[in-house]
């Protein structure tokens, strides 16, 4: 090959090239075809990956090459790609919730909602919603936070609205559910939600993240979000925002469902019958904790059963933890006792020396304490008028 490539004047490699394209012609074996280089090979691997996600567009995958990488060419050469070897990447396949009665209940989250209250405050909020896929039967509990004491509870909230359990419930993989050290086992479900599902009679599913995907979910959280905003500037406190929950819960399942083009509630009246029945009231009872989170509002007091309780001014702002019992509420800052009231219908109730801090503090700054004084004695109503 070499004395070739000395008579050919070129280098030996070359001539050995020249030599089996010949050979390749002579034999009539197909000739191999040139290898271009692209400016998209280094980043095939990425858009590969991006394939997967289902949804997924070409142009959402250039634009993240864009922010993401140093790719230099333009979006055509992406687009190309992705339409030839999208339909190459294997589909994944959506686990499809039992349409059984009572054999299965989803449970899902919308998280950190925000709505301003008439005072101008942000109240930040989630929502917990159980949903039963037969009839798309729902309820929603807001909560003010995801630990599995409240999970746990808005649980024992939705049984008892369906008036029965489920025989499944499928979770995402909350860290309140499953155990992060087992995240990639079968048996995944933590100790605690275990003991709960057997004395309440359910099978806990955990599900992977975001899956099975649920229309009803979806639809229901929309509507949510939609009517729930109609509400900013118009609500004074959290219990306003549990009111209309409330309302919704109940408009919600009184409407025709797109997934069985019934009315809800018409469905749940046979589904309902196949509910797991309630455990007595001492296994609900010992999960159940009556200690709730209220914020203090401007006027110093915390709504309570759509009623107001006093506490000193200089919590204005902070939450606070409330708890009833024997007809008394105990307000707490973590664990430190501020208030104890005894739970009345009056709209207004005053511990005396928090009144006084208030009036101080706004109507009567300023004011002598004699002055103060009168006034609680002879002008209250009107101060409750004010507020």
């Amino acid at each position: 090959m070499h004395g070739i490539a000395r008579e050919l004047g070129c280098d030996w490699r070359t001539a050995k090239k020249r030599y089996e394209l010949q050979q390749n012609i002579e034999n009539g074996n197909p000739l191999p075809l040139k290898q271009h280089s692209s400016i998209l090979d280094p980043y095939k691997h990425i858009i590969d990956a991006k394939l997967g996600i289902a949804g997924i567009t070409a142009s959402a995958i250039y634009h993240f090459l864009l922010d993401t990488t140093d790719y230099p060419g333009k979006y055509g050469l992406v687009k190309n790609y992705v339409k030839t070897n999208k339909e190459k990447i294997p589909k994944k396949a959506n686990i499809r919730i039992p349409k059984a009665p009572a054999k299965v209940a989803q449970v899902d989250w919308k998280e950190d909602l925000t709505l301003i209250s008439k005072y101008g405050e942000l109240v930040t909020f989630n929502i917990f919603l159980v949903t039963l896929p037969f009839s798309e039967k729902k309820y929603c509990r807001l909560t003010l936070d995801k630990k599995q004491d409240t999970v746990i509870t808005s649980l024992i909230y939705a049984f008892m609205y369906f008036n029965g359990v489920p025989k499944e419930i499928w979770f995402d993989n909350m860290l309140t559910i499953v155990d992060a050290s087992k995240m990639n086992q079968h048996d995944r479900i933590n100790d605690k939600i275990k003991q709960f599902a057997k004395d309440i009679g359910f099978n806990p599913i955990p599900c992977r993240p975001r899956r099975p995907e649920s229309k009803g979910t979806v639809e229901a959280f929309s509507k949510l979000t939609n009517r729930l905003f109609a509400y900013n500037h118009e609500f004074e406190s959290i219990e306003d925002l549990e009111k209309i929950i409330d309302t919704f819960n109940t408009n919600i399942n009184n409407e025709v469902s797109q997934a069985h083009n019934r009315v809800i509630n018409e469905v749940f009246t046979y589904e309902k019958e196949y509910l797991l029945p309630l455990p007595n009231n001492k296994v609900f009872s010992s999960y159940l904790s009556n200690r709730q989170t209220r914020k203090v509002a401007k006027d110093s007091m915390v709504s309570f059963k759509g009623n107001k309780y006093s506490v000193p001014v200089k919590y204005i702002g902070f939450d606070l933890n409330v708890i009833e019992k024997d007809n008394y509420l105990y307000i707490y800052d973590n664990t430190n006792l501020i208030r104890c009231h005894q739970i009345s219908n009056n709209p207004f109730n005053y511990n005396t020396e928090d009144i006084k801090d208030i009036l101080v503090s706004d109507l009567l700054k300023n004011s002598s304490q004699e002055k103060v004084e009168t006034f609680i004695s002879n002008n209250l109503s009107q101060y409750d008028n004010f507020l």
